[in-house]
C-alpha cells in the first residue's frame, strides 16, 4: 500500500497592483476571481474524487494595506462572506507579509526588508490584524517577493507562527520581478536549502536546526528539474545545476511556478514526476498569486497545471490539504505505516 502525498495549494491573497494608491485603492479584483475559480476547481475535484479539498489562503495584513486602505484588516472585513466560506470549507487561513514601505521623500514605495526594524513592524501589523478579525493566532506564513530571513523567521516564531511556506528550492539570488517596487537588501540564496520541511536554525534560516529546537517548521514550496538535450550548452547548464545545488539536490534545482508555461519534455505533468521521484516522503507544494485573473496569459498557465496535477497518474495519493494536515500525514509516513487519513480527520 502505498503512502498519501499532501498537496499544498497556496493563495496569496493581495491587491491587483504592486503600486498601491494611497488616494484611490482598488477592490481586489483578482481575489474575488481567484476565490470563485478555486470554488468551481474544488468542487468539480471533490465531486471526482470524494474527498475533501483544503487550501491555503495567505491574506495582505501589513503596513502597506493598513496605509492604502485604513486598516490592515482591510480585506477580511470587505469580503467577509468569501472568507467564512474558506473557513466552512476548513481550509487554512494565513498571512501574506509583503515588507513595501512609503517614502515620503521620492512619493513611492519601497520593499524595505533589508530593515529588520521594519521587517518586524510588518509582522507585527500582521499578526494584530488577524487576531483582531479572527480572535485567534496565526499560524501559517509566506512573506512576498521571494524573500525571507534569519531574523523575520525568528521573530515569526515569536509571535506563534508554526509554518511557513516561503521558500523555492533551487531560485538565483535577487531574482526579482523588475516591474515590482525598488528594495532594499539582497534576495537570499535557496540554491542548498532543504528539499524538505525542516525547523530551521537561528543563525541562518537556511539550515536545519537540531531536532526540537524550534517551534516552527519550514516547508519548501516543490522544485524539481529540466531535461535538457545534448551538447556544449546542455553541459553547461547540467554544470551550473551541480555547481550551485550540490549533487544532492541537483535534480529538484527549478522551482515548480504555476505562473510558468511548461512545455514537453519539461510539460507540468512530466516535472511533478521527476519532483516525486527524488523526494524521500513525497509531499508536493505550490503557490498562486489572487491577481493572477488580471494579469495577461496568468489564470490559464496555472489552469493547465492544476490540471495536470489532478489528473496526474499518482492522483490517488494526493491529499490536498492544510500544513498542519500535510505534517500529520508526512509524519505517518515517516512511521512506516502507509497514511489512510482524509484531510478532515487530522487533527486542526
Amino acid at each position: 500500500m502505498k503512502t498519501k502525498i499532501p498537496v499544498l495549494i497556496c493563495i496569496d491573497v493581495e491587491p491587483d497592483e504592486f503600486f498601491v494608491s494611497r488616494q484611490n485603492p482598488e477592490p481586489w479584483r483578482g481575489y474575488e476571481l481567484t476565490h470563485a475559480y478555486i470554488g468551481e476547481w474544488r468542487s468539480a475535484l471533490q465531486q471526482r474524487t470524494g474527498d475533501a479539498v483544503h487550501v491555503s489562503w495567505f491574506i495582505r495584513m501589513d503596513p502597506q494595506v493598513a496605509l492604502a486602505h485604513g486598516r490592515a484588516s482591510w480585506a477580511v472585513e470587505h469580503y467577509p462572506e468569501l472568507f467564512q466560506q474558506a473557513i466552512d470549507a476548513g481550509d487554512e487561513l494565513g498571512a501574506h507579509v509583503h515588507t513595501y514601505r512609503w517614502c515620503g521623500n521620492s512619493g513611492d514605495w519601497l520593499d524595505d526588508h533589508g530593515n529588520d526594524d521594519w521587517v518586524a513592524e510588518c509582522l507585527d501589523t500582521a499578526v494584530e490584524g488577524y487576531r483582531s478579525s479572527f480572535g485567534r493566532t496565526c499560524r501559517s506564513l509566506r512573506f512576498g517577493n521571494y524573500w525571507s530571513g534569519t531574523e523575520a523567521i525568528n521573530r515569526a516564531e515569536a509571535l506563534g507562527f508554526r509554518f511557513d511556506l516561503t521558500i523555492e528550492p533551487g531560485l538565483a539570488p535577487n531574482a526579482l520581478d523588475a516591474r515590482k517596487p525598488a528594495h532594499s537588501g539582497d534576495l537570499p540564496d535557496y540554491y542548498r536549502v532543504p528539499r524538505e520541511p525542516y525547523a530551521p536554525s537561528r543563525s541562518d534560516f537556511r539550515r536545519r536546526a537540531r531536532a526540537g529546537e524550534r517551534d516552527i517548521t519550514l516547508l519548501p514550496l516543490t522544485s524539481s528539474h529540466l531535461r535538457y538535450g545534448w551538447g556544449p550548452r546542455s553541459l553547461g547548464q547540467r554544470f551550473r545545476r551541480l555547481r550551485n545545488n550540490g549533487l544532492q539536490h541537483r535534480r529538484q534545482d527549478t522551482p515548480l511556478s504555476m505562473w510558468r508555461d511548461w512545455r514537453p519534455p519539461n510539460d507540468f505533468s512530466r516535472m511533478l514526476d521527476r519532483a516525486i521521484t527524488q523526494q524521500r516522503r513525497p509531499y508536493l507544494a505550490f503557490a498562486i498569486h489572487s491577481n493572477a485573473p488580471v494579469e495577461p496569459g496568468s489564470l490559464p498557465r496555472i489552469e493547465r497545471c492544476l490540471q495536470a496535477l489532478t489528473s496526474h497518474p499518482e492522483r490517488s495519493r494526493f491529499v490536498f490539504c492544510t500544513p498542519a494536515e500535510a505534517m500529520a500525514i508526512l509524519q505517518t509516513n515517516a512511521s512506516g505505516h502507509p497514511s489512510g487519513h482524509a484531510p478532515g480527520a487530522l487533527s486542526r
